[in-house]
This record gives structure tokens, sequence and C-alpha cells, in this order.
């Protein structure tokens, strides 16, 4: 994994390998702990944007309050399942609320 990669997916799924026809690299993964090595492998690498399942986001308390304070990468929760966790809704809408100071909805 010594290559620059700008944006990845992670995901415990063969779905996630579907992200590959759009030029993102992905990483079929279901270790939370090697999800956690190649999140910073990545993020040493320069990785800006690292989608990951909705399952391996909450299986990842430390890993994402660690990068939630810096600038990059952006860790962003995908739900690959049919039933949705809806957790990348509420960040957006805690994003949200952060950056203007209301709740909008």
């Amino acid at each position: 994994m010594e290559d620059k990669t700008p944006i990845a997916a992670i995901g415990e799924e063969n779905t996630i390998t579907l992200f590959n026809a759009i030029g993102i690299k992905t990483y079929l993964l279901t270790n939370p702990a090697d999800v956690a090595r190649t999140i910073i492998t990545l993020e040493q690498n320069g990785c800006k944007i690292i989608y990951l399942s909705e399952d391996l986001y909450i299986a990842l308390p430390e890993i994402v309050e660690k990068y939630q304070s810096m600038a990059f990468p952006i860790l962003i929760p995908i739900p690959i399942k049919k039933t949705s966790k809806e957790i990348g809704k509420k960040k957006i809408r805690a994003n949200v609320e952060k950056a203007i100071g209301i709740d909008i909805l």
C-alpha cells in the first residue's frame, strides 16, 4: 500500500469493490484492527477521503474521533446493507449544525 491514493473505500462486503468502477481504490476488510491499520497507512500516504461501511465506522470510534479534528483524511460512512443505520445522515446534519449554528430540520 505504498501508492498515493487520494480517495479510498473500505468495507466488509463485496459491494465495496463497485467503487473500483469509478476509480476509487478499495480494500475488502472485515477485521476492525486491519481497518484501523489501513486507515493510518492511507493517511500517512496522503489519502484525503476514506469511505467506510457503516458497520466498520461504528466499530472504530477511536479512529473516527482521532480524525474528526483533523482536516484529512475525511472519514465518510456509507450504507452498504439494505438496512442503514443513518450514521452518514446524522454526521452531515451535525456538521451543518456546527457550521451554521442551528439545526435546519
